[in-house]
């Protein structure tokens, strides 16, 4: 039985676009911002990038708002 030739460098799946609605998208970036400005746990440096990069897009006004909503 012949085997199979393994390729040098691995082929990744495709992956379709994540589409997310208005409410998702605010959902996430408050997820995001109370995450990493909270000392929120994240696994990895490459988790902790993801979440900063969501965080930062909504800008610093959302930010103060979205820590004062869920200062306990």
């Amino acid at each position: 039985m012949a085997k199979g030739k393994k390729s040098p460098t691995p082929k990744l799946a495709s992956r379709h676009p994540l589409t997310l609605n208005a409410e998702q998208v605010a959902l996430l970036t408050e997820m995001a911002t109370l995450v990493y400005y909270s000392d929120g746990f994240v696994y990895t440096r490459d988790m902790m990038r993801l979440t900063k990069l969501l965080a930062d897009r909504a800008g610093p006004n959302f930010r103060r708002a979205c820590l004062a909503a869920h200062a306990g």
